[in-house]
């Protein structure tokens, strides 16, 4: 057990959010879990989405994402979906954020400086779900489901793909990553 020393309630807090930060980001360089054992009659984990094919036909022309100042990134507490990708030295996240109804996700996508320099993080988008469906050297793709408000005030969803394409030697990483979003 770590006991902090006495401290104004400010201070406190920024104590524990470091140190949750720093837990979380020593936890964001974990490779996946072992995968559970199955047990007679268990019913598979339902997925988060259901994209059986990943549409090709853009939607528009696809877009420059600058790298995002750390200081303009939340904290761990308040990641939401994480999907690590070590074999590429990158990771994809989403913060809880913008409104819970429709698109609560704000998405993120991450590469790896170094040690000493950190994660470069690029912003991908607002979405109600999403998951990692290709992953490969200068490519990530996404299956995601951004959620509308109809005009009666319904939810109108629709199933995208999201494209993150980035040249990358494995040192520094790139200003900006092209993302584009196909149906």
């Amino acid at each position: 057990m770590v006991i902090a020393p006495k401290t104004e309630d400010g201070e406190m807090r920024r104590v524990f959010l470091t140190a949750a930060v720093v837990l979380a980001l020593g936890l964001c360089g974990c490779g996946p879990a072992e995968t559970p054992r199955k047990t007679a009659g268990a019913k598979p984990a339902p997925t988060p989405m259901s994209v059986t094919k990943a549409p090709t036909r853009p939607v528009g022309p696809s877009a420059r994402h600058p790298v995002i100042p750390r200081e303009e990134i939340g904290t761990a507490a308040d990641i939401s979906q994480f999907h690590a990708l070590p074999a590429l030295s990158a990771k994809v996240f989403s913060l809880s954020g913008g409104d819970p109804a429709v698109n609560g996700l704000v998405t993120y996508f991450a590469l790896l400086s170094g040690p000493a320099e950190g994660w470069s993080v690029y912003p991908l988008g607002d979405y109600a779900e999403w998951r990692v469906v290709e992953a490969k050297a200068g490519r990530v793709v996404l299956a995601v489901r951004p959620d509308t408000a109809g005009p009666d005030g319904n939810i109108l969803k629709a199933d995208r793909t999201v494209q993150v394409d980035f040249a990358w030697n494995g040192e520094t990483p790139p200003n900006a990553v092209d993302v584009s979003t196909t149906q």
